[in-house]
């Protein structure tokens, strides 16, 4: 089967003639026959078939739907009767109609391969295989992080390639001849495949764009170096690059592309891929980003799902105007973004006030990660992240609350590492056990006042005022605490155990175990301080 326009457009090119009449160009023709005007009134399956005859025996009674009429000077009475001017051999025109119907049949064919391996579920690999027996040509498929997804023959090219955690990536050499000879931007912004030459490169390439939603999510590449490239080719790599499409939606990380260049490479960056600081520097350059010298990630869930109403673009857009530096991607079903800055204030007051209330609006938390200054350990902050999420799940979430800091979780975050909480319980300073045990048989504060003299970064005269006593009263309690539990004041080995013993009865009260406020004694429980103002 071939179009009718490919038919006429073939014809038209070989015998360098001009075709007159009116046809519908999608019209289906599955084979040729000559028309002498004996043949009978044409029955339905004829009429995807175009006949060639001669003008005295169709003009003169009844013609098939599709004929074409050489030697003709004067246009015939109906419009659709396709005609030639020039004499021509009709055996020629017949020979060369059969040929591009054969042309066309084949690239079915291969089409039906691909459907079939799509299909099947055969996966991006099975059809790189498949479009390469049609081809003859190498064939690749890479993301926009300039990742080999899927090659065949199996890709060997070390002077362009280069293997990174088992995964092949494009060298900064051919990157930068890709880049210099525009290929690049041609890619991202063509949607037909395109014929091209690189430096260095005797023989021809081809490339197109792999399109979800509008939206460049990678690229097809094939070098010509088996043999030269034909139209036939270009219209099946296009319909390659569909199924591909179709086939790429079927995997999560591409089902939602946000349309930037680097969205593949921060996949990537967060999955641990990269281990070289200066190729992933090198990588950001070429994306037109610049190097800072500190990243913070952050991960955004929402807090109401009914609430996540919106497409993730929408979501881009704003964060982008809010944060107009930062990288963000859709990872494992959150929005993750990675913010680059030259200081370790990770955001100015206005930029915090304003993701602060797109957090509100939109019922989601960020959970931010400590700056750091190696951007190959971008994985291992994602990680932080995502622990901060799983620490801060287990705990009330404080009302208004839409920005959460590891700084100030990072020792519930070590405390989290244990896995013995008994252990962890019998890590309380034991004079703060006698401290907690005494309060609660005497209704004294003791514990209170020391948690708020630490709190209160040792300042005798804060503390006071937050119990509403003098400070000569505050004193007093501390001399009482020296002398009836050995509390070193003027240690600060000693405070800054008391400190984490503190917070390790925070934490085992957040994990509501029996555990929650420590036991001393005989088995008798000590009392809560959830109360105790910090």
């Amino acid at each position: 089967m071939a179009y009718l326009k490919n038919i006429i457009q073939a014809l038209e090119n070989t015998f360098q003639i001009q075709i007159h009449g009116q046809y519908h160009s999608r019209t289906a023709i599955y084979g040729i026959r000559f028309f002498t005007g004996k043949n009978s009134s044409p029955s339905a399956p004829e009429e995807n078939l175009l006949y060639i005859g001669r003008a005295d025996a169709v003009l003169s009674g009844a013609r098939p739907p599709h004929i074409l009429l050489p030697a003709l000077t004067a246009a015939p009475p109906h419009p659709e009767i396709l005609y030639i001017e020039e004499d021509l051999e009709m055996t020629e025109l017949f020979n060369c109609v059969e040929e591009v119907i054969l042309e066309h049949s084949i690239l079915e064919e291969r089409r039906k391969s691909l459907f079939q391996a799509l299909h099947n579920n055969s996966g991006i690999s099975a059809m790189a295989r498949v479009a390469h027996s049609f081809l003859n040509n190498p064939v690749t498929v890479c993301d926009t992080s300039f990742s080999v997804i899927a090659a065949y023959p199996v890709v060997s090219d070390t002077e362009h390639l280069e293997v990174k955690q088992g995964r092949t990536y494009v060298k900064d050499r051919l990157f930068q001849n890709m880049e210099n000879t525009r290929i690049i931007e041609h890619i991202y912004t063509s949607t037909v495949p395109f014929i091209t030459m690189l430096d260095e490169h005797p023989y021809k390439w081809v490339f197109e764009s792999i399109r979800i939603h509008h939206t460049v999510v990678g690229y097809i590449c094939v070098r010509g170096t088996v043999r030269e490239f034909t139209e036939d080719d270009l219209e099946f790599i296009e319909a390659f690059s569909q199924m591909l499409s179709i086939e790429m939606q079927k995997d999560s990380s591409y089902r939602h592309p946000t349309g930037f260049k680097y969205e593949y490479f921060l996949t990537e960056l967060l999955e641990g891929h990269f281990d070289r600081t200066d190729y992933i520097l090198d990588h950001l350059i070429r994306l037109g980003r610049s190097q800072t010298h500190f990243y913070t990630v952050l991960v955004l869930k929402f807090t109401e799902a009914s609430k996540n109403m919106l497409q993730p673009k929408s979501y881009y857009e704003q964060l982008l105007t809010i944060l107009p530096e930062c990288m963000v991607v859709l990872f494992r079903g959150d929005l993750v973004i990675l913010l680059p800055g030259n200081s370790q204030t990770i955001f100015s007051e206005k930029e915090k006030n304003r993701f602060e209330t797109f957090l509100k609006l939109n019922h989601m938390r960020a959970f931010v990660s400590s700056p750091y200054t190696d951007i190959s350990k971008t994985s291992l902050y994602y990680r932080q992240t995502h622990e901060l999420y799983r620490l801060c799940e287990k705990r009330p979430r404080p009302e208004g609350q839409y920005l959460v800091y590891f700084e100030d979780h990072f020792l519930e975050h070590i405390l989290s590492q244990c896995t013995d909480i008994g252990l962890l319980a019998a890590s309380v300073h034991p004079n703060l056990l006698r401290l907690l045990e005494y309060d609660q048989a005497s209704g004294t504060e003791y514990a209170r006042t020391l948690r708020l003299y630490l709190s209160n970064n040792r300042n005798a005269a804060a503390a006071a005022a937050e119990l509403h006593i003098h400070r000569s009263t505050f004193f007093y309690r501390l001399g009482k605490m020296e002398e009836l539990f050995g509390i070193q004041i003027n240690s600060g080995k000693d405070l800054f155990a008391y400190e984490c013993s503190f917070r390790i009865l925070d934490y085992l009260g957040d994990q509501n175990t029996e555990y929650a406020v420590g036991t001393v004694g005989k088995g008798r429980q000590t009392p809560g301080i959830h109360g105790i103002s910090r």
